[in-house]
């Protein structure tokens, strides 16, 4: 890859991610948060506590933009600390303090509740990550961990999530939701792993929690055991081997290599051989897919159509993952070229006029073709904006 187009790539994501977050008038955390009729900008669903009292602030459409711009940071304390401002003006403006004097995210203001699902704690790991382990970032984190792995704590429902919503023979994996007792018609989906495992895994870490880092471990092969297609890419979402949705979906797979990349950095080295085999295999099956442009299609083993577009935010989770994984040693150096041109790609035919385009909104896992509904690309959404500055953060490395 020539280095002026690299270059030029970088120079474009900086200016739309300064533009996006600290630049914007629009989306100032402390502005935002404490109104109820204000939303950020990517926030495309645009869910309010009055009409849904979850993943309002706390969603984690609004996490993975916060978390990338953290990333971002990390590659350069002292140069990007505006960035950490920002991100920790978000996360404060959530939290309140208790008559007893402890700290809780309002659920006014977060959204948050404990018996929705696993989406409810992606943005959890940036408490983790952020705290400096005695704070109120880390009591927070601590009252979440205990919702979903605590065998004693029942929620506002009543329900022991780790003992009803768990399952062994789905290798100790969590539903991907249950705030209505029930499971959706798949019980396990890619993007599920991604939205708790990070967050249990760093913060079992943190606490010396090794039971929990080897049930993390044991969800995670369950998954390579059982959702790996012989054509080499993952499926969306399954109760079994034998019962999986049949499509496969290219952000689905990038929720799962990113969760890949961030729990490995905190498991024992004792569990990382098997977790380097099943990443070299996501890898190999999705490069068998990329597109000449370096960019996947929505769903990555079909032909690009209008229906069917080279997609935004898997894409920038396929950077994310495989950059982050040549950087720790997880994949060999040959890999980066593939990861170089996605992301070269996503900023020449996705950035224009400021907008990144094509993220495709949600679908839903069933035995439905949602997949292509013209009308769900849309711009800046988070789910896409997040791995971005995620995807941007690693080319930073380079």
């Amino acid at each position: 890859m020539e280095t002026e187009r690299v270059q030029a790539a970088l120079q474009a994501a900086k200016e739309y991610i300064e533009n996006l977050t600290v630049r914007s008038e629009e989306n100032r955390p402390e502005r935002v948060v404490p109104d109820e009729k204000r939303f950020f900008s990517w926030d495309n669903e645009k869910r309010s506590p009055a009409e849904e009292p979850y993943l309002f602030d706390w969603s984690y459409y609004n996490g993975v933009v916060m978390e990338g711009l953290f990333d971002v940071y990390e590659t350069a304390p002292e140069q990007y600390g505006v960035y950490l401002s920002y991100v920790k003006a978000y996360l404060d403006a959530m939290i309140v303090t208790k008559p007893d004097g402890t700290k809780e995210l309002s659920r006014n203001l977060a959204g948050y509740v404990d018996c929705h699902g696993v989406d409810c704690y992606k943005t959890a790991a940036l408490l983790v990550r952020m705290s400096s382990e005695s704070d109120a970032y880390m009591e927070i984190a601590g009252a979440l961990y205990r919702d979903v792995a605590d065998p004693e704590y029942r929620n506002s429902k009543g329900n022991i999530v780790a003992l009803e919503f768990t399952e062994e023979k789905l290798g100790h994996n969590y539903w991907h939701g249950w705030a209505g007792g029930r499971p959706f018609n798949y019980i396990i989906w890619l993007d599920g792993i991604y939205m708790l495992q990070p967050f249990l895994a760093h913060y079992a870490a943190k606490i010396g929690d090794d039971r929990q880092l080897a049930l993390i471990n044991e969800r995670l092969d369950w998954v390579a055991d059982n959702m790996l297609a012989p054509n080499g890419l993952y499926y969306h979402a399954c109760n079994s081997r034998d019962d999986v949705c049949p499509y496969h979906w290219t952000r689905a797979i990038g929720w799962y290599a990113m969760a890949m990349t961030d729990v490995m950095e905190v498991l024992p080295e004792s569990y990382l051989a098997r977790r380097k085999q099943a990443l070299k295999l996501l890898t190999d099956g999705m490069i068998r897919c990329q597109d000449p442009s370096g960019m996947w299609a929505n769903m990555p083993d079909r032909p690009v159509t209008d229906t069917n577009r080279l997609e935004t935010s898997g894409t920038a989770m396929m950077v994310y993952a495989i950059l982050k994984a040549v950087r720790h040693g997880w994949l060999e150096e040959s890999y980066r070229a593939y990861a170089v041109r996605a992301f070269v790609g996503m900023t020449e035919l996705k950035l224009k006029n400021g907008s990144l385009t094509d993220i495709y909104l949600k679908v839903i896992a069933s035995n439905a073709n949602n997949y292509e509904r013209v009308e769900y690309y849309l711009p800046d959404e988070g789910k896409g904006s997040g791995p971005f500055i995620m995807a941007y953060s690693e080319m930073l490395y380079l």
